[in-house]
C-alpha cells in the first residue's frame, strides 16, 4: 500500500514538473551613459534561465547618428557585418564580439573570468565586463509591447537648411565659418524583453564649440565686417591643425547657448534631450504636444521647453509587437 502512494505521488510531482515546463527567460540590460565626447555607446543584454546565463548580446550606437555619413544610424554590430566598421584585422567587430559572449555564456556569467581573452580577439573588453557586472547586478527588465532590438528614426527626409554663420578663431586670429547645414532631429532606441530600455535623441547641427568664461557665457570679439562693427561669438582653442566642426547639438554642449546666461532657459539642448528619453523610458512614452510642439504634460520631462514635436514623432516609430 506504501509503494503504490510513493509511485502514485512521484507521478503527480512528476505531471506537476512537466506542466511547469523550463525555466522562464529573464533579461537584464546595462548600457553607458554617453558624453558630449562619446562616440560609441555601448549596451549589454544578458539572458537567464534559472540560474543559468542562456545568451548575451552587445552592441553599441554612434552619437552622430545619421549626421554621420559613414554608418548613417546604423548599431556596431550591423555596420561590422556589413563591412562598414573596418578595424583592419583577420576577424570583424562582430566576431570578436560573438568570442567574447560564448566564453561568458560557458563561464556562466562570471564578470571576474575575463583574462585570457579568446584566440583572435584583439578588441578591448573590458566595456562588455563592466556593463555585464552592471547588468546582472539590476532587476530584469519587466515585459512590455514594444518589438526587441536596436531601432534608428530619423526625420532627416524632412529637415530644413540652416544658414552659414561667422565665428571668431582665436587660434588663427580671423573669421571661421561653420557652412550650411541641414537641421533635423535623431533617435536611437534599445526595446529589451518589450521594454523601452535606452531612448537617446539628438539634432544635426553644425557648429564649432565655443569659448565659455568662467560663468560659462559665451565669449564675443568685435570684428569689422564690410566697414561695420559685427560682434562674433569666439569659438574654443584648440591645439589640432584646425578646429573640429561638430555634427550634432548634444556633441555642442554648453556650447549650443540656449540655457542662461547666453539664452532664456533653465536647461542646455543636451539635457532637455537627456529628460525626454529618460522619460520615455520610465512611461514607455511621451505626452502629447499642444500647437506649438511643446509638451502639454510637463511633469517628470525637466527643462523640456524646446520644441517637442520630433520627439514625440521618433518614439511612435518604434514597432509594437
Amino acid at each position: 500500500m506504501k509503494k503504490g502512494f510513493f509511485v502514485i505521488l512521484l507521478l503527480i510531482m512528476a505531471v506537476a514538473l512537466t506542466a511547469c515546463g523550463p525555466s522562464e527567460s529573464k533579461f537584464y540590460f546595462a548600457s553607458q551613459t554617453p558624453t558630449d565626447n562619446s562616440s560609441w555607446v555601448y549596451w549589454v543584454v544578458i539572458e537567464k534561465k534559472g540560474d543559468k546565463v542562456v545568451g548575451a548580446e552587445w552592441n553599441a550606437f554612434n552619437i552622430e547618428g545619421d549626421a554621420n555619413n559613414t554608418y548613417k544610424g546604423m548599431d556596431k554590430v550591423a555596420a561590422s557585418k556589413a563591412g562598414i566598421y573596418n578595424m583592419n584585422s583577420d576577424l570583424w567587430w562582430h566576431e570578436q564580439a560573438e568570442l567574447v559572449i560564448d566564453k561568458f555564456i560557458e563561464s556562466n556569467g562570471d564578470v571576474n573570468d575575463r583574462i585570457p581573452a579568446p584566440a583572435g580577439v584583439s578588441i578591448t573588453t573590458g566595456d562588455f565586463y563592466t556593463l555585464a557586472e552592471l547588468a546582472l547586478a539590476s532587476d530584469p527588465v519587466e515585459k512590455g509591447n514594444y518589438k526587441d532590438g536596436y531601432h534608428f528614426f530619423s526625420t532627416k527626409a524632412s529637415a530644413t537648411d540652416r544658414a552659414a554663420v561667422n565665428f571668431w578663431d582665436p587660434v588663427a586670429e580671423e573669421i571661421i565659418t561653420a557652412p550650411v547645414f541641414k537641421y533635423y532631429t535623431f533617435g536611437s532606441f534599445v526595446v529589451v524583453n518589450g521594454r523601452i530600455v535606452l531612448a537617446y535623441y539628438d539634432s544635426a547641427f553644425g557648429q564649432y564649440r565655443l569659448d565659455l568664461d568662467s560663468e560659462n557665457k559665451v565669449k564675443t570679439h568685435v570684428v569689422e565686417i564690410e566697414g561695420k562693427e559685427t560682434t562674433l561669438k569666439v569659438i574654443a582653442p584648440y591645439t589640432s591643425d584646425a578646429p573640429t566642426l561638430y555634427k550634432t547639438k548634444n556633441q555642442l554642449g554648453l556650447s549650443y547657448a540656449m540655457k542662461r546666461p547666453n539664452g532664456p532657459g533653465a536647461f542646455e539642448y543636451f539635457e532637455a534631450a537627456k529628460s525626454a528619453g529618460d522619460f520615455l523610458i520610465e512611461n514607455q512614452k511621451l505626452p502629447e504636444t499642444d500647437g506649438d510642439g511643446n509638451f502639454k504634460e510637463v511633469d517628470g520631462v525637466t527643462g523640456v521647453t524646446i520644441t517637442a514635436s520630433d520627439f514625440v514623432t521618433l518614439s511612435k516609430l518604434i514597432p509594437t509587437k
